[in-house]
Formats: C-alpha cells, sequence, structure tokens
C-alpha cells in the first residue's frame, strides 16, 4: 500500500515505464524500417520517437520537481529519496525506478544498433555513388558519418555547386 502523498509520483514513474516502453517499440520499428530500406517508414519514425522523446523529457522532469518537493533536502534524485522511505511503498517504488532503467538501457542499446544501420546505409549509398558517377567522386559529402553537418563540406559541396551551375 502506497502512501497517499507518494501516489501521483508511483502515477507518473508509471506513466514513465510506458512512455520508455513506448520508445523502445518505436526504436524496433525503426530498426525494421532501417533494414527493409522503407524511406517513408523511416521519415515518420524519426518523427515520432523525436516528439515521444520530447513527451518523456517532460515525465523527466515532473519526477525531478515531484520528488524535490517530496525529499526533505529537496533533492532531484529518486534514489535517495527511495533510501528514506520507511513505508510499505519503498518495494513498489524501487521495482518502478529498476524497470524504468532497464527500459532505458534497452532503448539505448536499439539505438546505438540503429545509429549502426543508419551510418551502413550512408556508406553504401556514398559507394553506390560513386560507381554510379565516378566523374563526381571528388564531391564532399555534407554530412558526416555520425549524422552531422560538415559545415567545410557544406561550403566546399556549394562551391562546388556553384562553380558547375
Amino acid at each position: 500500500m502506497t502512501n497517499k502523498k507518494h501516489e501521483p509520483l508511483v502515477d507518473l514513474l508509471r506513466d514513465e515505464i510506458e512512455a520508455y516502453g513506448k520508445l523502445f517499440h518505436l526504436l524496433e520499428e525503426q530498426r525494421s524500417a532501417l533494414i527493409n530500406q522503407d524511406v517513408d517508414a523511416i521519415l515518420l519514425l524519426n518523427k515520432e520517437i523525436d516528439e515521444h522523446s520530447v513527451q518523456i523529457n517532460r515525465f523527466n522532469n515532473e519526477r525531478k520537481k515531484m520528488v524535490s518537493e517530496l525529499h526533505p533536502t529537496g533533492s532531484t534524485r529518486i534514489i535517495p529519496f527511495i533510501n528514506e522511505i520507511d513505508d510499505a511503498s519503498k518495494g513498489l517504488f524501487e521495482e518502478l525506478v529498476q524497470e524504468i532503467n532497464r527500459l532505458i538501457r534497452e532503448s539505448q542499446r536499439q539505438l546505438s544498433c540503429n545509429q549502426m544501420l543508419y551510418r551502413r546505409a550512408l556508406d553504401v549509398s556514398r559507394d553506390t555513388l560513386r560507381i554510379l558517377r565516378p566523374d563526381n567522386s571528388n564531391v564532399p559529402g555534407i554530412y558526416r558519418r555520425d549524422g552531422n553537418t560538415n559545415n567545410l563540406r557544406r561550403n566546399i559541396a556549394a562551391a562546388y555547386v556553384a562553380r558547375t551551375a
């Protein structure tokens, strides 16, 4: 049985578990779309993952706020808060936090795998373009393998386009 003052936090942790579970599911769908090279699905899933990440961040901020209000020292960290609970809800809190941490680890693992698939797809695309258009092989890529823009390369590419236009 949870303490009445802890019930909103328990509900929020359950919502967080649901949100992280949904994120993990979206990442698995993204992996399938990457493997199947379904560009439309990849774009749609990227948008959904971004939106869902914003929701998870809101839950995280709300949890920190609740914990700071409940914790005698005002700390936002949930583990010290749980360690100071003396009633029966301590075990429930521990299980909820363990599940959240498990889902975070699984999501991070899946994200890492998806990023590797993205990098591999980029490499294959670049190799294909080099084979199909060997005369344009000296045009540098705009994006680095990590998905970020390369400003120097973008500027060189823009200059190349201006010269050839």
